[in-house]
C-alpha cells in the first residue's frame, strides 16, 4: 500500500478498505485503556460521551449527504447510505442484505465490526461499550425520529435495526445500490468510501482526545499522548516485522512505498523525493486534518498532538534513527503538510562521507565514529 497503493484492481481497493477499517479499532484499543486505568469509572464516562459524540457526528454527516441530493431520511435510507466500509467488508465474509422498509429496516453481519481485531488483542469488553453509544449518537445526529440499535457484541452474527417514527414513504428493500459489496465493482464509489472511513478514524481520535482533555486537562493530555504513541508503536512494529519477514531492508523507501495506509487514493501527495534515507513530499489533502479543521483551533491543536506523537513513535519504532520533521503542517495552520523525514545514516552521500572519514581517520591513527561532528580536511 502506501505510495504503491493499487487503486485500479478489486484486490487493491479491498486492501485499502481493510486497512482504514482496521484503524478505528486500533485507535480505540490504544487510546481508551490508559484513560480507564488512570481514572476508572470517570474515565469510562468520558469515553462513553466521546463515543456518543462521534456517533452524532457520523449520523449528521449521513443526514447532510441525503439532504444534498433531496432524499428522505428514514430507517431504510440510514442503513443503505452507511458511511463506512463495515458493511462492504462484512459482505466479503458472508451474505449481507439490507431488509425492510422506510419504517423498519435491518442488516445482519457475520460478526460485529472490530470483533476479529479485539479477539486477537484481548477480549471485546471495550467494543461492547463502544458500539451501543456510537449507534445511539448516530440516531441522534441523523434524525430525531430514528432509533438505531445493535445486538450483543459476540463472536457470532450481529444485527443492526433501524426504526423511523415519521410518515412512511412506501419504499421497501432492496436498498438502492444493491448488496453492499457491489460497490467494489465501481472503483470511484469504493474509494470514496475508503476516504470517508478514513475521515471517521480521524474524528474518533479527536472526540476521544477532546473529551478526555476537557475533563482531566494536563493529566488527560498525557494519557492521550501515551495512547497515540501506542498507536504509532503498534503500527511501526507491524510494518517492521512484515518487512523483516519479506527480507526488505529497513529504510524510508520501503517504509513509504509499503506504508500501512492509502497514500494515493486518500492522502493526496505532490511529487516528491524518496530514497533509503530521505522522504521529502508535500501532502495536499489529509482526511484527518480535514475533519480536525471543522472544529477550529481546538481540533487543529489536537491534530498537532497526534501528528507529533504518531509519526515520531511509528517511524522510530520502525527505525530508531528516524528523524521526523516538517517544513509546514496543516495542524499548525499551514496549507500543506511538507514532510521532511530522514534516516541520517542512510541519506544519499552520507555513507560516502562516512567512508571518507573512516579512511582519513585511519591515516591519522584515529577512529571515526558517528557521535559528534568529524570534519574532513580535504587538503590532507
Amino acid at each position: 500500500m502506501g505510495l504503491s497503493e493499487d487503486v485500479r484492481s478489486r484486490d487493491g481497493i479491498i486492501a485499502s478498505m481493510q486497512d482504514v477499517a482496521l484503524k478505528q479499532y486500533l485507535f480505540l484499543r490504544n487510546l481508551a485503556p490508559p484513560v480507564i486505568e488512570r481514572f476508572g469509572q470517570g474515565g469510562r464516562d468520558a469515553l462513553v460521551e466521546a463515543f456518543r459524540q462521534f456517533g452524532v457526528w457520523r449520523g449528521d454527516n449521513i443526514s447532510v449527504a441525503l439532504s444534498r441530493v433531496g432524499k428522505e431520511r428514514d430507517a431504510l435510507a440510514l442503513l443503505s447510505h452507511w458511511d463506512s466500509a463495515e458493511f462492504v467488508l462484512a459482505a466479503l465474509r458472508g451474505k449481507v442484505v439490507i431488509e425492510g422498509n422506510s419504517g423498519e429496516a435491518s442488516v445482519s453481519l457475520p460478526a460485529a465490526p472490530g470483533s476479529d481485531y479485539f479477539a486477537r488483542h484481548g477480549d471485546a469488553t471495550l467494543l461492547r461499550q463502544f458500539w451501543p453509544e456510537v449507534l445511539k449518537g448516530m440516531a441522534q445526529g441523523y434524525d430525531g425520529k430514528v432509533m438505531l440499535t445493535g445486538g450483543e457484541v459476540t463472536a457470532g452474527a450481529w444485527t443492526l435495526r433501524a426504526s423511523y417514527s415519521g410518515p412512511p414513504s412506501g419504499r421497501n428493500a432492496p436498498a438502492e445500490g444493491g448488496a453492499p459489496d457491489e460497490i467494489l465493482s465501481d472503483p470511484e464509489r469504493a474509494l470514496k468510501l475508503v476516504l470517508q472511513t478514513s475521515r471517521n478514524n480521524g474524528a474518533l481520535y479527536m472526540f476521544i482526545a477532546r473529551e478526555v482533555i476537557r475533563r482531566y486537562d494536563a493529566a488527560g493530555e498525557l494519557l492521550i499522548r501515551e495512547g497515540v504513541r501506542g498507536i504509532g508503536r503498534e503500527r511501526g512494529h507491524a510494518i517492521k516485522e512484515r518487512h523483516l519477514r519479506e527480507g526488505k531492508p529497513l529504510n524510508l523507501k520501503n517504509l513509504m512505498l509499503d506504508w500501512d495506509g492509502p497514500l494515493v487514493s486518500t492522502w493526496v501527495m505532490r511529487e516528491g523525493y524518496l530514497s533509503e534515507g530521505t522522504w521529502h513530499q508535500d501532502c495536499r489533502y489529509c482526511p484527518y486534518a480535514d475533519v480536525w479543521a471543522e472544529f477550529g483551533p481546538e481540533g487543529l491543536a489536537l491534530g498537532y498532538l497526534y501528528d507529533v506523537e504518531l509519526h515520531t513513535a511509528l517511524c522510530q519504532t520502525y527505525h530508531p534513527s528516524a528523524v521526523v520533521r516538517w517544513e509546514a503542517l496543516k495542524t499548525r495552520g499551514d496549507h500543506l503538510c511538507k514532510f521532511r523525514f530522514s534516516i541520517p545514516e542512510l541519506e544519499p552521500g552520507r555513507s560516502a562521507i562516512h567512508s571518507a572519514n573512516t579512511e582519513l581517520a585511519s591515516r591519522q591513527g584515529r577512529r571515526a565514529t558517528d557521535s559528534g561532528p568529524f570534519f574532513i580536511d580535504w587538503k590532507y
